[in-house]
């Protein structure tokens, strides 16, 4: 399994959507697919991503990756916080 280390730059709440949208950049490791399995650098606490968002205009410039976290883990969620997989 492919080692990851994604940063978190900017968050967002839209009440719509399922999640808080995390975008961030990823440090080591590649793209983001599926449902990565990750945890809290800081704490070593799991991180319930529900999934990886589409990537945006934007994203695509910059070069970073948006992923919805579970409204549970919103103190997990915050710019400046890096999460790494579970195997790391």
């Amino acid at each position: 399994m492919t080692d990851f280390r994604f940063r978190i730059d900017e968050v967002f709440d839209l009440p719509a959507r399922s999640g808080l949208i995390a975008c961030g950049t990823l440090l080591a490791g590649e793209e983001l697919i599926g449902t990565p399995s990750l945890i809290d650098e800081l704490t070593g606490r799991p991180v319930h991503v529900l999934g990886v968002d589409f990537p945006t205009p934007r994203t695509r410039r910059t070069g970073q990756q948006l992923l919805i976290v579970s409204r549970t883990d919103a103190d997990l969620v915050t710019p400046g916080r890096t999460w790494v997989s579970s195997s790391a």
